[in-house]
């Protein structure tokens, strides 16, 4: 019943009376409507139907209306609108009513059209803020799904340079602890032209994305960054030079004996890395050409093998 579109009304009110005045008063409303006569069977309804609106009596055979309302709130998800049905009339009852978080108070005996009136006009407020809240949660899946993608590179899923222009500096600082240091690692592909051009692009972009999640199936604590063509970059936090070494070490051996499928051909590929450990004053620009300048050291002696900008 609730899940027809429809906006469900429940009243909670011993007096099959009331019920069926209130059901009467409703007929002519597009609506679901669902009764309870205690304040058990109100916390049983609520579970089931989620409604929208519910009209609360204040004094029920098994319970006090006004302590009943948090009780109502706990089992509701729907942020229902609650409205107190009460023949009290004395301004404190009315007070009290508000004070617990009721939006309205409908005094017995209610006259039809101000109960009509009532409830129209807070569904339609409900249904309102329904669909403002529905738009806002689309809205921030969209802006969440926009940022996601402006980090991200498109064909590994990994991180892009924005990642490191815009949010690197600060994960860096929440990850800082002494007696240990950042170590950036830029990757590259040995021959990775040969790759593109003996089996085409294609079988590349194969090649990128395997060896993409060999680098971060051993960095998930860690940064990996697809900083262009076949270059990737690598932040390993909280490390020493030993376990900084001993991560790059592991890659390049797994990516040297992982054999790439492509169609009915197979390949493999080597990486070399230049490390370097990040210091206090270098800029990231700067931290990032000393990996860098390790690299291209490593490429031009040999390949496949890691190598400090230290040692240099």
């Amino acid at each position: 019943m609730e899940n027809d579109g429809r906006q469900t009304v429940l009243i909670v009110d011993d007096s099959l009376l009331i019920c069926n005045q209130i059901r009467l008063a409703l007929k002519e409303e597009d609506i679901n409507i669902c009764e309870a006569h205690t304040g058990q069977e109100a916390v049983e309804q609520i579970k089931q139907h989620q409604p929208d609106l519910i009209l609360l009596d204040v004094v029920l055979p098994d319970a006090d209306g006004y302590e009943l309302y948090g009780t109502l709130k706990e089992a509701d998800q729907k942020n229902a609108v609650i409205i107190f049905l009460t023949s009290k009339s004395s301004d404190e009852d009315v007070v009290r009513g508000f004070s617990v978080g009721a939006c309205d108070y409908i005094k017995k005996p209610f006259v039809k059209a101000e109960l009509q009136s009532r409830i129209h006009a807070h569904l339609l407020q409900k249904k309102q803020k329904d669909e403002l809240d529905r738009q806002n949660r689309e809205l921030r899946n969209s802006m969440e799904k926009l940022n996601y993608m402006a980090y991200r590179d498109g064909l590994t899923g990994l991180y892009n340079r924005r990642y490191v222009v815009g949010d690197l500096l600060e994960d860096m600082r929440s990850c800082g602890k002494e007696a240990v240091e950042t170590v950036f690692a830029m990757v590259d592909i040995d021959d990775f032209k040969r790759v593109n051009d003996t089996y085409g692009h294609d079988a590349g972009d194969m090649a990128l994305v395997c060896i993409a999640n060999i680098l971060e199936s051993n960095c998930r604590e860690h940064r990996v960054v697809r900083w262009g063509g076949e270059e990737f970059l690598i932040i390993l936090f909280n490390v020493t030079v030993d376990e900084a070494f001993d991560i790059c070490e592991r890659i390049r051996r797994q990516v040297e004996q992982f054999v790439v499928p492509y169609g009915k051909e197979w390949f493999s590929c080597t990486i070399t890395l230049g490390l370097h450990v990040f210091k206090p004053h270098e800029a990231l620009e700067e931290c990032i050409s000393c990996a860098d300048k390790a690299l291209y050291y490593g490429k031009r002696n040999g390949k496949n093998q890691g190598v400090w900008f230290e040692d240099l």
